[in-house]
């Protein structure tokens, strides 16, 4: 026998909701918090204790704050700022600027400006604690009913296709949401599923991470040390190309640069396997390898507080899906942390006394599988700037082209087959191309949610939302969607239908 067959059973409902988020990271807590402003009755699923998702909980946050994905015409110039900008380096002007694009513009906004009151963020670890606090903070101003340490267990669906709300379980027992729309933020597209939406799958190059922080490090020798490591032998560096990057297989392109970051240090490198058995380019059973980011030489690490703060990447056949895999990496990428860190010690001058400070709850990946959207954005979008006109959020991704936004459509969001259900972030996209700067995914969750209200308002399925009256609201909010020009040109355009897949585009 190989399955078991489940009692009926009775299950108490929790909460009947307007709109139901599953997942409270980026995506997620920015569609709670704009459906809770629109009016909404909303709740919010999240499976750990904190928001924040891998800025938050998960503390992969060393990246920065897209402004260009803003407000593309503001700030086309600036690009961006370090999540580490602190109050101090941003003007009034510019700060205004960012407050006033939407939840994402608020929320950047609100993490610097807390610098006055609670210091300067020091490390990773303060910010990602910093961002989970903002992010908490936002979604109770906004009314948000927060289900935390929740799991998203199943759908609630009736007549095969309408999602009608979700079953969660918790320290409490097995409960039911009911809601008028359900929005998938889990970063896997797990709640739209199990509702039966066809979906694309995860792919195998996941770009996997786990953030760690080593405290007890000498900065002054440190620095003595690693002034006199820019060059070493070249036997060194062919042990690195001939032993260590062939035991890197065929993704060491992956891990090269902390590779690199190896050389200075390759004769220890080396000592060390030979003596100790350390594999710098550790194991993750036999489905990947994992490599960590040594010390750059010319890094003002560890930092003032005797703090290093890196990453270790992870690559290989690994299937970030199937609970067995992941089982195997949070095992195995714990233990090389370990072993890194008694290499630091006994090797790194500097970094004798150091201690493990902080290690990721979580591993963190970077796309994985998402639904079949109504319309799927892909590369040739981005290389054409592609209009739609129903668009409810823009990206400017410098690897494809840098001079115009490219339009996401509101069908992005929207998911084959069943109703009732948006997607927003990663649940609502696959990668390549990359949808995932934290900007855009929160400029998408606000779209979402703020569409979920407007159902509700108005009594339909966000299927038959007014695209129009989505856009407007949007706009009132501080969404960027194109220059005024086109903007205005756009809401004098019929609205669009999604019961058949929208094909009006504009390049």
């Amino acid at each position: 026998m190989t399955h078991i067959l489940e009692p009926a059973r009775h299950t108490p409902i929790l909460a009947d909701a307007d709109v139901v988020v599953a997942g409270g990271g980026a995506a997620g807590f920015a569609a709670a918090v704009a459906a809770a402003r629109e009016g909404a009755r909303t709740v919010l699923v999240e499976k750990f204790g904190t928001l924040g998702g891998c800025m938050g909980t998960g503390g992969w946050n060393a990246g920065a704050f897209s402004l260009k994905d803003l407000n593309f015409e503001r700030f086309r110039d600036t690009h961006h700022l370090s999540s580490r900008t602190t109050v101090d380096e941003v003007d009034a002007e510019t700060m205004d600027a960012i407050r006033r694009c939407g939840i994402a513009g608020e929320w950047m906004a609100r993490i610097i400006e807390s610098d006055e009151h609670l210091g300067v963020r020091q490390t990773l670890g303060d910010q990602a604690n910093r961002v989970a606090w903002v992010c908490a903070k936002m979604a109770h101003e906004a009314g948000v009913e927060l289900m935390l340490d929740t799991f998203a267990a199943d759908v609630i669906l009736e007549d095969g296709q309408n999602v009608t709300g979700l079953m969660v379980e918790n320290v409490s027992g097995r409960g039911a949401i009911r809601a008028k729309t359900v929005i998938d933020a889990t970063a896997s597209a797990n709640v739209a599923r199990r509702a039966g939406a066809p979906l694309v799958d995860g792919n195998w190059q996941p770009s996997m991470n786990i953030t760690f922080g080593f405290g007890g490090g000498d900065r002054a020798r440190w620095q003595e040390f690693a002034g006199d490591r820019r060059e070493v032998p070249d036997e060194f560096n062919r042990w690195i190309d001939e032993v260590l990057v062939p035991d890197a297989g065929y993704i060491w392109w992956r891990l090269g640069a902390h590779i690199n970051r190896m050389r200075p240090y390759a004769d220890l490198v080396r000592r060390a396997w030979e003596e100790d058995g350390y594999r710098a380019v550790g194991r993750i059973g036999d489905i990947g390898i994992i490599a960590a980011a040594f010390p750059d030489p010319d890094a003002r690490m560890p930092d003032e507080q005797g703090m290093y703060w890196g990453r270790a990447d992870m690559d290989g056949k690994i299937d970030t899906l199937d609970a067995g895999h992941m089982t195997i990496v949070e095992r195995d990428a714990r233990n090389y942390m370990m072993d890194t860190l008694r290499f630091f010690r006994k090797y790194l001058p500097g970094y004798d006394n150091a201690h493990l400070m902080y290690l990721s709850p979580y591993i963190g990946t970077r796309g994985g599988r998402a639904i079949e959207a109504e319309r799927i954005i892909n590369e040739d979008d981005l290389f054409a700037a592609r209009r739609f006109d129903d668009v409810v959020a823009t990206i400017v991704d410098g690897r494809c082209r840098d001079d115009q936004p490219t339009d996401i459509p509101y069908r992005q969001l929207l998911p084959q087959r069943v109703q009732n259900m948006l997607a927003a972030g990663v649940s609502a996209h696959r990668k390549p191309p990359n949808l995932r700067e934290r900007t855009v995914v929160i400029n998408m969750g606000q779209s979402a949610g703020t569409a979920a209200a407007i159902a509700a308002d108005d009594d339909v399925q966000v299927r038959d939302v007014d695209v129009r009256k989505l856009q407007r609201r949007l706009l009132d909010r501080g969404i960027y969607l194109g220059t005024k020009p086109h903007v205005e040109q756009l809401l004098k355009t019929p609205v669009p239908s999604f019961h058949q897949t929208h094909r009006r585009e504009v390049s």
